[in-house]
């Protein structure tokens, strides 16, 4: 490949110091799991980052395919763990889609292929917005957000997480994510999810991209300084 030259290459290091500045990481895992019918302990799949140059998360999208089972049977949470053990957000992805006072079962739709950003419709109440007709359910999603027990909550049941917990943290650890089919009937597989997370770099980085750029501007200072003959 034609290397850059060298004001270009700087530039572009440079602009990673720059206060809009932010890296992307992404990373996905395929699990191809049965998930049990009716059994809470569920399933479980766990992408390990173990460094990332992503030291404060500003914003995480997460996609989920499932497919089959009966969507309000479902219960799903992602999990963030950071590399010394300690907590590093988490969230309610799904939680007994279609819950309401007046159906404690929940939508009858067959599977999910979605992506959860911190915009969108709250997928606990998908119909509302786009209705599947008994097939997998596909677009762009708020998670349910309704971290109580899949036993009891409902549509008026108050959100209290969000993909907002995770910003702030650094992106390196394990992130898991967690389904469960929580009643009985019919059976879902767990096929793949993926995380796109975007982020602060590390200062090291910042450091390297100012300093660059403060070296190129005194070489071309010098440059441009007329020589005074004696």
């Amino acid at each position: 490949m034609k290397s850059l030259p060298l004001l270009t290459a700087l530039v572009l290091v440079g602009s990673a110091a720059t206060a809009e500045a932010q890296f992307l990481e992404v990373y996905n895992a395929t699990p191809n799991v049965t998930i049990p019918d009716n059994d809470l302990t569920g399933v479980a799949s766990t992408i390990t980052v173990p460094g990332s140059s992503i030291l404060d998360i500003t914003s995480l999208t997460v996609t989920l395919t499932v497919t089959g089972g009966f969507n309000g049977d479902f219960f799903a949470y992602l999990v963030h763990t950071a590399i010394n053990g300690s907590s590093a957000g988490f969230v309610t992805l799904l939680n007994r889609v279609g819950t309401t006072s007046g159906n404690p079962d929940g939508y009858a739709d067959s599977g999910f292929d979605v992506t959860f950003t911190n915009s969108g419709s709250d997928i606990h109440l998908y119909q509302l917005v786009s209705n599947p007709a008994g097939g997998q359910l596909f677009g762009t999603w708020s998670p349910d957000g309704r971290a109580v027990s899949p036993f009891a909550v409902t549509d008026a049941t108050p959100r209290t997480d969000s993909l907002l917990s995770f910003n702030g943290f650094g992106a390196a650890g394990t992130w898991t994510l967690y389904i469960a089919d929580v009643a009985g009937g019919d059976q879902g597989q767990f096929v793949s999810w993926g995380l796109q997370i975007a982020g602060v770099p590390e200062p090291s980085t910042w450091a390297v991209g100012v300093g660059a750029l403060s070296a190129l501007g005194w070489r071309l200072r010098r440059r441009r300084t007329p020589q005074v003959e004696s």
